[in-house]
């Protein structure tokens, strides 16, 4: 034990969760567990007024807190924590803090740990970030300089949702709004480590009842003497390596530590030669290692380069070294660095701009990756952005929200504070040249917002992409010409789209085993093409369906607004017709249904045969569907066909009714010969097909085609079956061509 301490001057703050929203998740644990923590802080001296007690207990469990009269008091939900945390304990006048939390919780969203509210259920987890937890008690939400020092103790689990539930899930809230001071010490014990779940017994967390089996046997030898932390933690671990000798393993307790002497470091569960700073798994020990090696060579070859590093790292991280310049190694350089969540790429750039990275600086920042855990932005650069987002109007906070939604649809995020998203957007790594997505957000807020504001937020952008290199910045620069384009465009005046206008989205080629494509999207009318959205990396259909639904949202008119296709030849048969979409509606409709759907290709226009496009689609104006050709219902080679039509250089457009390898056989000679109509009836089979394209194709003009085939297909929407429902038109007008692609990953 330690000397004699003034228990008066301690606070504490327990939280107890056991009941939750869905009845499946119901604990029974944390509430004798906090009783226990309480008892021993009240024997120790610490009064009962000097508690909060954040509880939501089981009603059979209700007993184990009746008797703790003289303690604050209230529910475990988020308003209450959000009150306790960031509002009541500022006025605070103690030397020592404690807070101790039990109950559920979850690698949530962006893999991070939330420690879950009683309104949790499944599917459907909501929690508070375990880390930004602690980051709030280095915060000016407590006092400037008492306590000055923190005790933190969480069992709760960290299991690890599925792949799908983990792509849908919300990331944890943050608590903390304010940044870290860094100069309170503080002593975190934390019951699992990630993936891993807390266990129970008898009643009780088993960390829990092995801390506090510690603790009180401390205090029997010496009740008003403060604990030495240090030794409990050294037992607790102890015990728990032999449990896992002994077959009873599953969870490995953490601790992390600021000590009485401002020393930090991070224990491990287990035997371990060395604290390093932060939790690694196999794969990044193994990084790390590589790194440290990378280090110490480029250490042996330049003097005083550790002197330069280390003034350099704690002017960025405001961390000072763990030994004296002279004294650090790789290891040592390291492990500084990793103990910040932007440490080892601030490491890394530093390397490289004194030329020590040598020739594999590139694959370096590359291996360095699976260190980071996504955050690949300097310390300096997050910092800049954190200032320039930090207490953001309402309504600019939530144009960034709309900015993040344009950049990534898939994203899940509850307006929350803007240094929450950036961290979700920086974890969203993309390859180069690809731009990141938390650059093309701030991007996107910088054109919304305007003013001075938006000429910071490009110049953030600026200094990050020219950073990451000149792959990057090219892509920032496209970035901005099309914002700029779409910018000029709204200052003339959004409202309804003009009947003229039409919209046309270009789909890539699905990629992978997933089938992700990337998309652009313009609105066409009389004064010329807008962009309209960017999405130059691979998105799942899905989430193709909510952009286009969205576009026509905003920029289309239903049953009037023509929506153009562009597909490459081999994705011509992309049911795009039958997409669903709601367009803010009670209720799904099908694309072709609300909107004139035709699909046109995106390949072998070449410019010495664009003439017999022209030419074909002349007749178009005037023809009638008795001047289409119908290609033959059989096997047919591409030759063959491309050779029937060019004996018939005026057909306007033909019909196909013929399935399968034939089908593509006839997709492919007709858009190399320039003809600007197609007709056919997706599906495999043939039966049934050209009676329906017949019934379609009554005497009728040309032109009216589009519209025509989306009745149809609205008489037809309620039943697959119902002739008209799988009818397809490739509407190839050249008058109005796809618009140059503006040099993304997109086509």
């Amino acid at each position: 034990m330690t000397p004699p301490h003034d228990w008066q001057r301690t606070h504490a703050v327990i939280v107890a969760v056991e009941s939750y929203a869905d009845e499946a998740w119901n604990l029974s644990g944390p509430a004798s567990d906090a009783a226990r923590v309480m008892r021993w802080l009240t024997a120790r001296g610490v009064p009962e007024s000097g508690m909060h007690l954040l509880a939501s207990p089981l009603a059979k469990n209700e007993g184990h807190l009746a008797g703790f009269s003289g303690v604050r008091r209230r529910t475990a939900d988020r308003a209450q924590v959000r009150k306790v945390f960031r509002e009541e304990l500022k006025p605070l006048d103690v030397d020592w803090l404690w807070v101790y939390w039990a109950g559920h919780g979850l690698q949530m969203g962006g893999n991070r740990w939330g420690l879950l509210y009683p309104d949790s259920r499944t599917g459907d987890p909501l929690g508070l970030d375990a880390e930004n937890l602690v980051s709030l008690l280095r915060t000016e939400h407590l006092p400037a300089r008492q306590p000055d020092r923190v005790t933190i103790v969480i069992d709760a689990c960290r299991s690890t949702l599925s792949v799908g539930e983990q792509a849908r899930a919300v990331l944890p809230e943050l608590i903390a709004t304010v940044p870290e001071k860094g100069d309170r010490k503080l002593f975190v014990m934390r019951a699992s480590r990630p993936g891993e779940a807390a266990k129970n017994l008898d009643g009780a967390g088993v960390f829990t009842s092995s801390l506090m089996d510690r603790l009180e046997a401390g205090s029997r030898e010496d009740r008003e003497a403060a604990p030495d932390l240090t030794q409990v933690w050294k037992e607790v671990r102890t015990e728990f390596a032999r449990r896992k000798e002994a077959g009873h393993g599953g969870q490995t307790p953490t601790v992390y530590l600021r000590d009485w002497d401002d020393n930090d470091s991070t224990y491990p569960g287990g035997a371990a030669n060395r604290p390093i700073l932060v939790e690694l798994s196999r794969e990044q020990a193994l990084e790390r290692e590589k790194l440290v090696l990378r280090v110490d060579a480029a250490l042996a070859e330049k003097p005083g380069l550790a002197a330069r590093l280390a003034a350099d790292i704690a002017g960025q991280t405001g961390t000072g070294p763990p030994c004296p310049a002279a004294e650090l190694d790789g290891e040592e350089l390291v492990d500084w660095c990793l103990s910040g969540p932007h440490g080892v790429s601030t490491l890394i750039h530093l390397l490289s701009q004194e030329e020590a990275c040598g020739a594999d600086g590139d694959a370096l920042r590359l291996d360095a990756l699976h260190l980071t855990r996504g955050r690949w932005l300097l310390c300096s650069e997050y910092d800049a952005l954190s200032r320039l987002l930090a207490d953001l109007p309402t309504e600019t906070f939530r144009a960034f929200v709309t900015a993040a939604h344009e950049e990534v649809p898939r994203l899940k995020f509850g307006e929350t504070e803007p240094l929450a998203l950036i961290d979700h957007l920086e974890d969203l790594w993309v390859e180069s040249p690809q731009l990141r997505r938390l650059i093309g957000a701030v991007e996107r807020l910088a054109a919304s917002v305007g003013g001075a504001l938006a000429e910071q937020l490009r110049e953030w952008t600026l200094n990050c992409a020219t950073r990451l290199g000149p792959e990057v910045l090219t892509s920032l620069r496209v970035r901005r010409l099309e914002l700029d384009e779409r910018a000029a465009h709204s200052a003339v005046g959004e409202g309804v789209p003009a009947p003229e206008d039409r919209i046309q989205i270009r789909l890539s080629a699905a990629t992978g085993s997933s089938g992700q494509r990337t998309l652009q999207a313009w609105v066409r009318g009389s004064a010329g093409s807008q962009s309209l959205a960017t999405h130059d990396l691979p998105l799942p259909e899905t989430e193709i369906h909510q952009v286009v639904d969205d576009l026509l949202t905003r920029h289309g008119r239903v049953h009037v607004t023509p929506v153009e296709f562009f597909l490459d030849l081999v994705d011509l048969e992309l049911d795009v017709h039958g997409w669903e979409i709601r367009g803010g509606g009670p209720f799904p409709r099908r694309l072709g249904v609300e909107f004139p759907v035709v699909i046109r290709c995106a390949e072998y226009r070449l410019p010495q045969r664009e003439h017999l496009w022209q030419q074909r689609w002349k007749r178009v104006a005037d023809g009638r569907t008795e001047d289409l050709h119908w290609l033959p219902d059989g096997p047919a080679t591409s030759e063959a066909v491309y050779s029937a039509l060019s004996a018939m250089e005026n057909v306007p457009g033909v019909v196909v009714p013929a399935a399968g390898e034939a089908r593509t056989h006839a997709f492919a000679a007709s858009v190399y010969g320039g003809v600007p109509v197609m007709v056919w009836r997706n599906g495999p089979e043939t039966d049934g097909a050209e009676r329906e394209l017949s019934s379609f194709l009554e005497s009728d003009s040309l032109i009216l085609l589009p519209d025509k085939l989306r009745r149809i297909r609205s008489m037809s929407a309620s039943d697959a079956q119902r002739p008209g429902s799988r009818l397809a038109l490739l509407w190839d007008d050249p008058d109005h061509p796809l618009p140059p692609p503006l040099g993304l990953a997109a086509p």
